[in-house]
């Protein structure tokens, strides 16, 4: 009897110390598009083409900061890295941007990021996850929000836009 009764009082007491936090649900979570145009890069040294570098795919979720009283989305762009030819290079270097362009003046704003892969050589193909985003800024309630993602081409890093 004394054990049933220490239990009940134990689970009372362990219910009464539980604290439920109010659930805020998130109202708007941005889709990101990546750009066509900023989708795929081919960097190249001379007349040697070595990399083509595709931004296929992005990982996001989105939570409200209590902090900043906001919802922040979170994205991580995927890409597919294939080696062009037969090279000593083994590492290569890239930047893309996370962009929102549509939403109240300010929410707007585009974010460079910058990438260093390593690529062993006789590796022809990966896929690797650029670095996770800082929580961006979502508006909440009546605002359309969009994100867009792609990559850059800086001719004088030896990189160019490649159509598909």
């Amino acid at each position: 009897m004394k054990t049933k009764l220490s239990l009940f009082l134990l689970a009372l007491l362990t219910v009464g110390c539980y604290q439920v936090d109010e659930y805020l649900p998130i109202k708007t979570c941005p889709k990101v598009q990546i750009k066509a145009q900023d989708k795929t890069i081919k960097q190249y040294a001379g007349s040697q083409n070595l990399f083509e570098i595709e931004m296929v795919s992005y990982i996001g979720h989105c939570y409200y900061d209590e902090k900043a009283g906001q919802t922040k989305a979170v994205v991580t762009p995927i890409f597919q890295i294939k080696r062009l030819s037969e090279s000593n290079v083994e590492d290569l270097h890239f930047s893309y941007y996370l962009e929102t362009a549509e939403g109240p003046a300010r929410f707007l704003g585009k974010k460079t990021y910058f990438a260093a892969v390593h690529m062993p050589k006789g590796v022809w193909n990966i896929s690797w996850r650029g670095k996770q985003s800082d929580g961006i800024s979502i508006p909440d309630g009546q605002y359309h929000v969009d994100m867009y993602a792609g990559l850059y081409a800086i001719k004088a890093d030896s990189e160019e836009k490649v159509s598909k």
